[in-house]
């Protein structure tokens, strides 16, 4: 018995993908590349779906490409990573098993775990077979628009990211996400597509996919291409053993009780003055909002006046969750500044 945590599979037009994505996963058992012969064997690209198992658009853009049958432009491998998770209880439900690390936080050494030793096989992987790019698909942890996610800003990355969506998010955050390997030679982007279970994120999944898949080049932007990019976000974190609630009113005891409509500001314009939520006694030291460099600009970017925490100057909120776990175990949402920079290719 093979003890390599990747299952590898080769399409071909006697495979039998399922019905529906339960079928799909259920078939696939467990963390699997798919690989899927195209009409230039030369070459290959990469996707990546399901490093979050909460997370199902990218899971459902891919069952629909396999089972079209499809002939891509270039070999594809196609990475589906969670799927223990993904069928954990119920389809859909963790975004990591409980008890384990969240995966997309695991391609930075240490690997001695069952993530680790994932990551660190994709990582083997993608060396191995030179793919001239990646996309990772997500989903945000609440409702939204789409966006893109690098870590280099070049017109490599924005032209991926533009077969999605034309808002791009520029990060120096490190926390051992995927995106975060990207090079020059291998620009590699994280592609958020909206809110799990909304249709739009499904569709904007899909329809990215098979320009992704089918195209001969998706390493150049298209002529008149216009791209709205956000430099250098923080996290809004709570410290371990904060407490927080959601409620249309304060919660006794809470360090921070959060409006359940927050995420009505996901990639919206939060002006100065935006409420975010009601902060209590002697709470205000459990939060920061820090940035690649570990600066923590949280007196910069908001204040606290009354109990109730409000924005300082003009934001842009994005990935904001209504999930406690989430919010308390990762962040409750990032904020880059409001005014965005366009840039339109000539």
């Amino acid at each position: 018995m093979s003890n390599d945590p990747i299952r590898i599979l080769e399409a071909s037009p006697r495979c039998v993908w399922g019905e529906n994505v339960d079928d799909f996963l259920q078939r696939l058992g467990g963390t699997s590349l798919i690989q899927v012969p195209g009409r230039d064997r030369s070459r290959c690209r990469a996707v990546a779906t399901l490093l979050h198992g909460n997370e199902p658009s990218g899971t459902h853009a891919l069952h629909q490409y396999l089972r079209s049958g499809q002939v891509p432009a270039v070999d594809l491998l196609c990475f589906v990573v969670s799927v223990e998770t993904a069928l954990h209880e119920r389809l859909f439900l963790y975004r990591h098993l409980p008890g384990l690390r969240d995966m997309n936080r695991c391609f930075l050494a240490p690997f001695d775990d069952l993530p680790g030793q994932v990551a660190q096989r994709m990582m083997q992987l993608l060396d191995q077979y030179q793919p001239e790019c990646v996309i990772d698909i997500h989903n945000t942890s609440g409702a939204g628009p789409a966006f893109g996610v690098v870590s280099r800003e070049d017109s490599l990355h924005e032209a991926l990211v533009c077969l999605f969506t034309h808002h791009l998010v520029v990060t120096d955050l490190r926390l051992g996400a995927l995106m975060e390997l990207s090079t020059p030679q291998r620009p590699i982007v994280t592609i958020e597509c909206g809110g799990a279970g909304d249709a739009r994120a499904d569709r904007v999944a899909y329809e990215g996919l098979v320009r992704y898949a089918e195209r001969d080049q998706v390493l150049r932007l298209e002529s008149g291409q216009r791209m709205e990019l956000y430099h250098s976000p923080v996290r809004l974190e709570l410290e371990s053993g904060a407490t927080l609630a959601f409620d249309t009113r304060p919660v006794a005891g809470m360090d921070l009780t959060v409006p359940p409509d927050l995420e009505r500001f996901n990639f919206g314009t939060a002006p100065e003055g935006t409420f975010i939520g009601w902060v209590g006694p002697n709470s205000r030291q459990r939060f920061s909002a820090r940035n690649g460099n570990g600066i923590d600009r949280f007196d910069e970017w908001f204040r606290v006046d009354d109990q109730r925490l409000l924005t300082a100057q003009p934001l842009r909120l994005f990935m904001v969750t209504h999930r406690q776990d989430i919010a308390l175990s990762d962040c409750l949402f990032y904020a880059a500044p409001e005014a965005g920079h366009s840039r339109l290719d000539s």
